[in-house]
This record gives C-alpha cells, structure tokens and sequence, in this order.
C-alpha cells in the first residue's frame, strides 16, 4: 500500500512517499480502507520531533474510511463488513478500569494511538476496532467524516467540561483553524454567546457565518474583556476555550470573568505556560484540561450532523502524495476549517 512516512523530523519536506505491506487485522480488529485522513496540529508537532514519532513513523489520526476486513474474534462482523466509519484517534482496551467506567481517553492498555503507537491515516489501509470505530451515514462524505472526531468532537468534549450552557459568554483563541471554527459552531449551538479570536483577518467572515457574535484579530486581553461586556458578559468571559498552548494562554486567562472557566487543549507550543497564581487564586478561576473525543463524544457528534444541528466546515484536500504541501499551507494558515489529505 502506498504511505506517506517521516524521512526525518524537521519541516514539511520530511514527508515523503513510501510503500508498505498492507496490515493484517489482529482477531479483534477492522481493516479499514482509508478514504481521508485530516491534518491536525498534533501531526505538525510530530513531524517537527515534539512528540514520540520518529524516522519511518506514519502519522496521522482523523480517519474516515471503509471497513474490508473483520477479525475471526470480533462480535456481530456482519454489522462491520463493508460499513462506512470515522475513527477515534485512540484504540482503547475495553477492560481496564478507565475503560470500564466510560473514560477511554485515558486507557493505556489498547493497542495505542495512532502516528506514535499504531501507524497512522497517512496511509491507504489501518488496523481499527469496534471500540474505536462509529459508522457514519451516507450523506456525511469521506473528507467530512475524517475530522469528525478531532475536528469536532474534541471541542464538544471541552465545551462539556466547562459545563457550556445557554446565557454563557465564550472565547474561542483558535478560532479559525479546524477545531476552532467547529468549536464556535458548537458553542453557540449550546446556546452561548462567542468570541472568536483570531491571527488572521480572512477568517473573520467565516467565523461570523458560523455563529460568533464578534471575531477580534489578536487582540490583547484587555480588548476581549470590553467586547464580552458589550455583548452582556459580567467582568471577562465565563469560558475560555484555549486551543493555541502558548501564544495565547496569557490573554485567555485575564479574559475571564471571576468564577471563569479555562479549558486548555491546543499543544501546538508545549511550553511552560504563563500561569499567574496570583490571578487564578483572586478571581477563583477554575482551570480544567480536555482530551480528544472519545468514541462516545464522537457518536454524539455523528448525531449532531445527522440531525443537522452542528454541519462541519467544508474541508479542503490534497492527494496523500501532497501531505507536505497540506502541512505547508496548514502551518501558513492558509486553510480555514481543516486540511484533509485523500488516498
């Protein structure tokens, strides 16, 4: 089968094209056939070495595709043979406590996570179970169904753990790339009011189509809190959503409002972050962390879609041969919404 594999770490160009056998599924997995696979931060992070991929390491976890083969072990192979799914970025085990109270993002016992333990989407075939796998219907194309879970999940995840409802005032930073704009899309369909923060001054239009009452270009903190008073906010937001790590953490955490809320995902500058005790300790803030989606949240998500309350940004492709150029332009923020590589 044809990949795109790391030559080395550093800059776009160490993607490159490579062949491989195609893997065989253990006797409690799926073949699937990659249709799309999605270009997250977390892959721009490997491939530069921040993370545990190495040289030869297939990258790559937003996958949709089509279910060829089912494994001798795996229950009911009638309901998986042939079906159209997106994946969850993690093959959980099942069977471990954290996997049996529900909380399979946190399961270290699976096979393990796609581009670090499981070769990855850059690819025309993966391995995948029924515990990391949820069908999607035949409306929902491949290049959509691949960021479901990344892409849309993740951010409904995060809204969750700050407890988002109808009357709250949140700050997407972010906002404009893949898990942003479905971010706001999800925020305001929970009934919050949204600020969206953005670098880049193309993506405003897009933001306010999908529900952002203001988008404001790199503002400083002290620009969000006017904005969120004049959209009925008390002293700052009550959510922050911080997709960015670094580069925005600072004004994230003077946005907020006494009692506020700061969910932290984005790792694209795992660096030390600028956390004022200080700050949290005065305004009693609570600062929660949120993982990717787990295939519970993506189900959700595919019901979302389906019911058309929540329709994803359309994604922008390139050919799997092209992932470095895909990479180049993510890392231009030249994509609005997600780039999504097709094999």
């Amino acid at each position: 089968m044809r990949v795109v594999e790391l030559a080395g770490t550093g800059g776009p160009d160490v993607l490159v094209p490579a062949t491989r056998p195609v893997p065989h599924p253990a006797a409690d997995q799926l073949l699937v056939r990659v249709r799309a696979c999605g270009v997250c931060g977390h892959d721009l992070l490997a491939r530069r070495g921040v993370l545990a991929a190495t040289a030869g390491s297939v990258i790559g976890h937003e996958i949709a595709g089509e279910v060829v083969a089912v494994g001798s072990g795996v229950r009911d192979p009638g309901a998986w043979s042939g079906r159209r799914v997106a994946l969850v970025q993690r093959i959980p085990c099942g069977a471990c406590p954290d996997c049996t109270a529900g909380s399979t993002t946190h399961c270290r016992l699976g096979p393990g996570f796609y581009g670090e333990d499981l070769p990855g989407g850059y690819a025309e075939y993966v391995v995948a179970s029924p515990l990391n796998a949820v069908p999607i219907p035949d409306d929902v194309d491949d290049a959509t169904g691949s960021i479901l879970s990344c892409g849309v999940g993740t951010g409904l995840r995060a809204l969750r753990r700050a407890g988002t409802g109808p009357g709250d005032v949140v700050v997407v930073t972010g906002a404009g790339g893949g898990l942003g704009v479905h971010a706001v899309a999800l925020a305001r369909h929970l009934g919050a009011t949204v600020v969206a923060l953005t670098g880049s001054p193309a993506k405003e239009e897009p933001l306010l189509r999908l529900g952002a009452a203001a988008v404001l270009i790199a503002p400083d903190a002290a620009r969000v809190r006017r904005r969120v008073a004049e959209l009925g906010g008390r002293r700052g937001a009550d959510v922050v959503l911080e997709l960015t790590g670094a580069p925005a953490f600072a004004v994230a955490l003077r946005s907020l409002a006494p009692g506020g809320r700061l969910v932290l995902v984005g790792n694209t500058e795992p660096a030390l972050l600028p956390l004022d005790p200080g700050l949290a300790i005065v305004k009693e803030l609570c600062v929660y962390g949120s993982a990717h989606a787990d295939r519970s949240d993506l189900g959700d998500v595919v019901d979302l879609v389906r019911s058309g309350a929540i329709t994803p940004m359309a994604a922008r492709t390139w050919p799997l041969h092209e992932a470095a150029l895909a990479h180049d332009a993510v890392e231009r923020r030249q994509v609005a919404g997600r780039a999504v590589l097709v094999p």
